[in-house]
């Protein structure tokens, strides 16, 4: 308790000569504080932009580390899943609910026997995000006549001529938005209910949303059209990825399964992290070739690129912080000036003090603490400063585009306020050493 009251009262007694000496100490600080702001705007920027392209790579690629399971039959009549498989047993075929959301149960005269094997492999291994995946090729006839007639519903098409005939249809499961960090411009995501309605719902892709001049689907419900017939209704829309996204249909995996016949590639997509990637991506598939059986054989891919440059920002960030601590010692040095003038003007202060029996370390403890009050003290400015720049800084135009936009990098304002007081503690180290050589007999002959 003794300890931690002269620890407090050196720290009330620092800030008590800061403020005698305010003038002196802000003229001081202010490069301090200029350097810390900026030191901590770039390494927040580096923090920003590391996370946008990590968002950038998850949107293609799935989040870390995401696999993508790929069956593949070596016998002209596949068999259905096999009773001698490790992983199998009759609690994990179709009627059960699996860990992405998906229903399994299967009309009468239709058999998925790959998808089962696929819910089969999550159930047993405790994957809690995965999805079925399929995929096809189409038309629909409502974009088509709107891009002849450039308009739909009112709503005029702008770029016609740069727009894609085709639209890729593909069959997903809920979790699939989860994995691929899908992002919603107006609607809602695929749900497990989508798989049984009769008008199928469906969620578009922004570039297939300008084809329709980008009609509110919240308004007069939305009915597209394949060139098969097939009725669907649209009931969100997906933020584009890239100005050159393909237009895209998604659809429940079981609901474009009966529906679009010309869905194939067929794959389980786990996200499986970093932890246990190399185990799973030995384990996984031939789990799920054993529950398919004999003939079945099955590839893996994903996760081979992990690296996106977080090694090459981590050494830009490591420089950029060396040299703002460079930038805040330069700083520093007009605070480590006051603070020895400063001492000399407190000669006979600091004698009465030792003659009335303060100790040496009591005397160099306050001494060394008034430098690093006053550096914490630039370092939270600085870094406030920063907060409200990064704050109000345009990041789409700088590139940066997150979905996860945190409030300020924690690690930046962390290094700021750590290396502006580190700077301080050095510089306080020569004034106190002076303070401590003061003895009783000068205060009589200051």
């Amino acid at each position: 308790m003794n300890a931690v009251s002269q620890i407090l009262g050196a720290l009330i007694e620092a800030w008590g000569e800061v403020k005698v000496q305010k003038a002196r100490v802000v003229l001081s600080l202010v490069g301090v504080v200029a350097a810390v702001a900026a030191m901590t705007i770039v390494i927040a920027l580096g923090d920003l932009l590391l996370q946008s392209s990590r968002e950038l790579a998850e949107l293609y690629e799935g989040r870390s580390v995401t696999l993508r399971l790929t069956p593949e039959s070596s016998s002209a009549s596949p068999e259905g899943p096999s009773g001698s498989g490790p992983y199998q047993d009759a609690s994990g075929m179709a009627g059960d609910a699996s860990p992405s959301g998906e229903q399994n149960a299967k009309r009468p005269d239709e058999k998925d026997t790959i998808g089962e094997a696929m819910a089969t492999l999550a159930d047993k291994t405790d994957i809690h995000y995965w999805s079925r995946f399929s995929s096809g090729g189409g038309e629909i006839v409502e974009a088509r006549q709107a891009r002849a007639s450039g308009q739909f519903r009112g709503y005029s098409l702008t770029k016609v001529g740069e727009m894609i005939d085709g639209v890729a249809f593909q069959g997903v499961d809920p979790s699939y938005a989860v994995i691929y960090r899908t992002r919603m411009l107006a609607g809602r995501w695929v749900e497990s209910s989508d798989a049984d309605q009769r008008l199928i719902p469906v969620v578009i892709s922004q570039s297939l949303w300008d084809q329709l001049g980008r009609a509110p689907i919240d308004q007069v419900p939305i009915v597209l059209h394949t060139s098969d017939g097939v009725a669907m209704r649209v009931v969100g829309v997906t933020k584009s990825k890239s100005s050159y996204d393909m237009p895209t249909v998604f659809a429940h995996y079981d609901a474009a399964r009966v529906s679009f016949p010309q869905m194939t590639s067929q794959a389980m997509i786990a996200w499986v992290g970093t932890e246990n990637a190399d185990q799973a991506r030995e384990n996984l598939p031939r789990a799920l070739a054993s529950i398919l059986g004999e003939g079945w054989r099955v590839s893996v891919s994903g996760g081979e690129h992990e690296d996106i440059g977080e090694e090459q920002l981590g050494t830009i960030s490591n420089v950029i912080m060396v040299i703002g601590g460079i930038i805040v010692f330069l700083g520093a040095l007009g605070l480590l000036n006051v603070a020895i003038v400063t001492v000399r003007q407190r000669v006979r202060e600091i004698g009465i003090r030792r003659a009335v029996g303060a100790s040496a370390a009591r005397v160099f403890f306050a001494v060394f603490m008034e430098s690093v009050v006053a550096t914490f003290v630039a370092g939270v400015i600085g870094v406030g400063i920063a907060v409200v720049v990064v704050r109000f800084l345009p990041l789409e135009a700088l590139g940066v585009t997150l979905s996860d936009t945190p409030a300020f990098p924690a690690g930046a304002a962390i290094a700021g306020v750590a290396i502006s007081t580190s700077i301080g503690a050095l510089c306080g180290i020569i004034p106190a050493l002076a303070a401590v050589r003061i003895k009783p007999i000068d205060a009589i002959r200051y």
